[in-house]
């Protein structure tokens, strides 16, 4: 997509293929065959962030940007029943694998040939291999990585009191930064898969102490979800905000909480009425208003947001 960067291409396809899922309207269907046919091998695009990368079968420096293609890849195996997208994950998988070390304890790298060991390119592989796990029938070895991975990031202190997830663990092995909507997000998701894995509640429960501690301190007064002030309203932080709500959103299909269901509605609602252009489809960043721009990444973000309210009637 021409106007968002590369990982954020990854997310703008899981929102055509959630909202295919979720609607049954298979009108944007085509684009899932389009997009992987035409970029297995590809210079991607730069972002204001990155510069331009080679990557084969979505392997390229960054492990976080291969985990949201890998996630991608799964969700288009589910709706269509490709076996080339579920084997294209798994091979994104044994890369990201090879980001793993004992510095610090255990984790994965964020990007090739740095000491940093991000939230979100941990959480990514947790969540794949619990994916991977519940599909594949070698269940048993992408579940040994799943609680392996567990294991480290719940003991690392990037998950706080309040309960909240920094940004990461640094080269000094201590776990700070800020708290970003998606890392939040992601983590979700990832437990609730180790819990269909493991039967363990407490992982359930965490997950549902970590959205509303979200909630609560990532939202406007009047409960819309806003991103830290220049920190998400940027090429990439624009994607951020709908990747929680995706996660919530699956969240809410195991809990069904009636808070987390009138938080996607609220949220749904705010962006019809507040950050949708005048007479148009187009959605800005902010979703409590004004609109400001539009772009591939805050489009597909808020597309996430939309399909989870829509989720919760179903």
């Amino acid at each position: 997509w021409n106007t968002t960067g590369w990982w954020n291409a990854a997310n703008v396809l899981t929102g055509i293929i959630r909202y295919t899922a979720a609607t049954g309207d298979k009108t944007y269907e085509w684009v899932i065959e389009n997009t992987f046919s035409k970029t297995k091998k590809i210079v991607a695009p730069a972002s204001q962030d990155y510069p331009e990368q080679r990557t084969e079968n979505y392997i390229n420096e960054y492990y976080d940007d291969e985990g949201w293609w890998a996630l991608a890849w799964v969700e288009a195996f589910d709706l269509t029943g490709e076996q080339k997208y579920f084997e294209m994950a798994k091979t994104i998988f044994e890369d990201m694998k090879g980001g793993w070390d004992d510095r610090c304890g255990g984790g994965i790298l964020w990007k090739k040939g740095l000491l940093y060991k991000s939230a979100i390119s941990n959480e990514l592989f947790l969540l794949l291999a619990t994916r991977l796990a519940l599909r594949d029938e070698n269940r048993e070895y992408y579940q040994s990585w799943a609680n392996k991975e567990w294991e480290w990031f719940s003991q690392t202190g990037m998950i706080n009191d309040l309960p909240l997830v920094h940004d990461g663990v640094q080269e000094d092995c201590v776990a700070r930064g800020r708290h970003y909507t998606y890392n939040q997000g992601v983590i979700l998701a990832g437990l609730v898969d180790l819990y269909k894995l493991n039967g363990r509640r407490e992982h359930i429960d965490l997950a549902g102490k970590i959205a509303a501690a979200a909630i609560q301190n990532m939202s406007t007064p009047d409960g819309i979800l806003k991103g830290l002030p220049k920190q998400e309203d940027g090429a990439d932080g624009v994607q951020f905000k709908g990747i929680f709500m995706r996660h919530l959103g699956y969240l809410y299909k195991q809990t069904k909480n009636p808070v987390f269901k009138e938080y996607l509605l609220t949220n749904a609602e705010s962006i019809e009425k507040s950050a949708t252009e005048p007479g148009s489809d187009l959605i800005g960043s902010q979703w409590e208003g004004p609109f400001d721009k539009a772009d591939a990444g805050r489009q597909s973000s808020a597309v996430d947001a939309l399909v989870s309210a829509f989720e919760t009637s179903k």
